[in-house]
């Protein structure tokens, strides 16, 4: 889009305006792409690995670039001139009064196709270094992730409910009457508190503290507790109590 936008050629009027929307479009729907990437970047796995803040940083900012050259391409549109016709009155020179209307719009326009161009040349690169720099991360964790190991499930219990949880999660709260800590998973099944703070003191499982207790906060199993899950055999999982066996 950079270059197409750089390599406009506009004869004001009717011909310039049909370029201009052309492009105008075309931009839009890149900033509507780049809007779902951010959401979905956001809203994935990545945003928890170590390094990612300034790739999400860098994605907003190609959203930014992106839009700043669709409303300068919008400009170059707003001081298009028109032939529409003028208001009742004396008569005028219309050849005369149609040149000095292109005249002076050329250069607004021009101006505003430089800006478009800078803004979508800085989106561009900001595309180029979030490629790079989400394969970094994504490279560098995995490293890490290899070189670190991974807390064992040492008891049934713990297998248990990490197995629950990784299912889709749960909720840690308080009975705000006894002060008394409770937890359960999806399902609504009460979950061992004992049992999950090991794991949360583990690292994992997660709790988002964010929310306070009484209102009950959510719990996840961390990629470190999703590894020991998939380490544990499936054929030969921890055996349970008597009190938890089907």
């Amino acid at each position: 889009m950079h270059s197409e936008v750089r390599s406009l050629t506009l004869s004001p009027g009717t011909d310039a305006r049909q370029q201009l929307t052309s492009k105008i479009l075309a931009t839009n729907e890149l900033v509507q792409q780049a809007m779902e990437r951010l959401a979905a970047l956001d809203g994935s796995q990545y945003a928890a690995v170590p390094g990612s803040r300034p790739s999400l940083d860098a994605l907003a900012s190609v959203v930014f670039a992106a839009s700043i050259a669709a409303s300068d391409l919008a400009g170059a549109l707003q001081a298009n001139p028109l032939e529409g016709a003028a208001f009742p009155g004396p008569p005028a020179d219309e050849a005369a009064v149609r040149t000095a209307r292109h005249t002076e719009a050329l250069p607004a326009m021009a101006e505003h196709l430089v800006d478009a161009a800078h803004q979508l040349d800085l989106a561009h690169t900001g595309c180029y270094y979030l490629a790079s720099g989400i394969t970094r991360d994504l490279k560098q964790h995995a490293e890490q992730q290899q070189a670190t190991p991974v807390p064992e499930i040492t008891t049934a219990s713990q297998y248990a409910v990490l197995a629950r949880l990784s299912a889709g999660g749960g909720i840690r709260y308080v009975i705000s009457r006894h002060g008394v800590l409770k937890a359960i998973d999806k399902d609504r099944a009460t979950v061992n508190v004992a049992t999950l703070n090991a794991l949360i003191k583990r690292g994992l499982v997660e709790v988002d503290t964010t929310t306070p207790l009484h209102q009950g906060q959510r719990l996840d199993v961390t990629a470190d507790g999703r590894r020991a899950l998939a380490q544990q055999p499936s054929t030969s999982p921890p055996r349970l109590p008597p009190e938890q066996r089907p």
